[in-house]
């Protein structure tokens, strides 16, 4: 009996490894697909936030002057954030555009939204031009902003809310991707809204750059401040807002490909 099971057994394992593999080799095919790019191009989108919350750790290690450097005010998270979020707001302004011509105008709204939101994320980022022009902040504003900006995330209680608008945003583009297919395979209706929701619904290969953000959110805002290495916990927020950004960027990028040159019908 027991010679008997063992091949069996192994029968078993070796078909659930098949599935696994057949699924995987599916879902990167569908990537693939979807982003109009080659499997390795495709790979390393998935493996960026990865690559980025990585190296923002090996920064730490490195000394506090080569980990203020990257995560300090105007450092390179920073100024890499209000990039990512510059490119963002011009890629939606063209899908506003785009959208608008070929008579989407109910999601050309949406996105309009979208880049007034951008607009509103590179201006906090930038403290709405003080970093550049130089200007004093209002004794009003400087008395209950943190860091004695002309920003409002830094605002007392304000920034509160800003931390849990984050985790909403984290689990919108972390679970919605995952929930989609189930939807769609579901109910009829879900599969009729299959291409409004393509274009609100980031697709699963940036499901990294928004799960980061979720859950160091549900850390942060839900568990007591750290005794031990405060300043480095507290400042690695820079990194994962910095794949937070990333996110948003490659999330108009993959709208524009699929708006782009009518390569292929829109579903």
């Amino acid at each position: 009996m027991v010679h008997s099971t063992i091949p069996r057994a192994r029968r078993a394992r070796g078909g659930r490894s098949d599935a696994l593999a057949h699924h995987a080799r599916r879902l990167a095919d569908e990537a693939a697909t979807a982003w109009d790019l080659p499997h390795r191009t495709v790979a390393l989108i998935v493996l960026l936030p990865f690559a980025i919350m990585l190296a923002g750790g090996l920064s730490a290690l490195l000394g506090k002057g080569a980990y203020k450097w990257v995560t300090g005010e105007d450092g390179v998270a920073e100024t890499l954030q209000a990039t990512f979020y510059a490119l963002s707001l011009l890629l939606a302004v063209g899908i506003v555009g785009r959208l608008w011509r070929g008579g989407r105008r109910g999601v050309a709204c949406l996105y309009a939204l979208v880049a007034l939101g951008l607009c509103f994320l590179v201006g906090e980022e930038l403290a709405w031009g003080q970093r550049v022009f130089g200007w004093t902040t209002p004794e009003s504003l400087e008395a209950i902003n943190k860091q004695g900006e002309t920003t409002l995330h830094n605002i007392e209680g304000v920034g509160y809310a800003f931390k849990w608008a984050q985790l909403l945003v984290g689990a919108y583009g972390a679970i919605l991707p995952v929930l989609l297919p189930w939807w769609i395979e579901g109910s009829a209706a879900w599969a009729r809204a299959r291409g409004f929701l393509a274009f609100v619904i980031p697709h699963f290969t940036l499901i990294p750059c928004f799960a980061f953000m979720f859950v160091w959110r549900l850390y942060r805002n839900l568990f007591e401040e750290p005794t031990n290495y405060y300043f480095v916990i507290s400042e690695y927020n820079e990194i994962v807002e910095l794949v937070l950004a990333l996110g948003f960027l490659l999330f108009m990028a993959f709208q524009w490909r699929r708006l782009g040159a009518g390569r292929r019908a829109l579903v």
